[in-house]
């Protein structure tokens, strides 16, 4: 009698061992759907985000490259003298009109944004991003913190900062030039990048 008593005791508690044990592989199962789900939602978001923002940032990308091509046009037309109808150095000083040099644009209308990228970055998630898309991205990041940050940033004190005290026009004008031609050539190469990331997030 206490032989089968004990092996109904048993059967007992062993289907509620069993029940517990499911109740909570059950639960860690339904936990971890949740989490992953949250997780593909946020990262989705964020490329959805990064991918609206890179096209905002080509189309002022695209409106800086013309400005900035009209302005070495017209460096090269102060260089050679062509533009002698209007004054480049006031009399008897080494002075530069800034208007002048910028050819009456402004150095960058808007500036290129980075606050999605920066958002991912911050909660975490560019982790849940396959390789080349993060390599894509980052690329396309890095070379316009360093456009905005160095390139822009040099021409900008050069031109507000020492164009009153500039003791030789011509090779002021030739520097600004090159410099302008260096900016140039990573805006072409920021342009195609943004293409190449853009299609990676279709």
């Amino acid at each position: 009698m206490k032989k089968s008593k004990i092996k109904v005791d048993f059967k007992k508690y062993f289907g509620e061992g069993l029940l517990i044990v499911f109740s909570v592989l059950f639960a860690l199962f339904i936990n971890k759907t949740y989490e992953d789900a949250k997780i593909n939602r946020d990262k989705n978001n964020a490329l959805k985000q990064i991918k609206a923002e890179l096209i905002d940032n080509q189309k002022i990308l695209d409106e800086w490259i013309v400005d900035h091509e009209a302005i070495i046009r017209n460096l090269d037309d102060l260089i050679q003298r062509n533009n002698d109808s209007i004054p480049i150095v006031a009399e008897n000083q080494n002075y530069i009109q800034v208007q002048l040099i910028l050819n009456n644009k402004n150095l960058i209308d808007k500036p290129l944004s980075n606050s999605a990228w920066s958002s991912a970055q911050s909660i975490g998630i560019i982790a849940e991003f396959d390789f080349k898309t993060l390599q894509n991205i980052s690329q396309a990041y890095e070379l316009q913190q360093d456009i905005t940050d160095v390139s822009i940033d040099k021409i900008a004190e050069r031109i507000f900062l020492e164009f009153t005290n500039v003791e030789n026009v011509n090779a002021f004008l030739v520097e600004l030039k090159m410099r302008f031609q260096n900016l140039q050539g990573q805006e072409y190469r920021l342009r195609k990048l943004y293409r190449e990331t853009i299609h990676v997030l279709e």
